[in-house]
């Protein structure tokens, strides 16, 4: 029950990450100019601050029970939450080279991290 409970840790610092990312592009799309104080007035930027502040938070949470190696390859999964959100949020296109350059890096990143982390899997990396 506890690797759960850890692991949510990950799934919530991927998702901080790509709501804050989303909230980042609404807040660009929303400002009518680029003063200071419209940047800073912007909901969507207060958001995205916030997101990635509590991104932060459960990523140190997440890194103090599972090593690096293990922990960060899961953090790729923010580039398919952005290119799908870019998509149906904003109208961006995606290409099949968009798909098929996500998926090598994402085994790329898995495949190197399986080498490094093979022996340190345990969900608790303090004990």
């Amino acid at each position: 029950m506890k690797r759960i409970s850890y692991f949510s840790y990950i799934i919530f610092a991927i998702l901080f990450q790509s709501i804050g990312g989303i909230s980042g592009k609404f807040a660009a799309i929303t400002t009518s100019d680029a003063t200071l104080f419209a940047i800073i007035a912007n909901g969507f930027y207060i958001v995205s601050l916030a997101c990635l502040f509590f991104q932060a938070l459960v990523w140190q949470q997440a890194l103090m029970h599972y090593p690096l190696s293990f922990a960060y390859p899961f953090m790729s999964l923010v580039n398919f939450v952005i290119l799908l959100s870019s998509a149906v949020l904003f109208g961006e296109g995606v290409t099949i080279t968009n798909i098929v350059g996500l998926c090598l890096i994402s085994i790329g990143i898995t495949m190197l991290s399986r080498e490094r982390g093979r022996s340190k899997i345990h969900g608790d990396v303090r004990s």
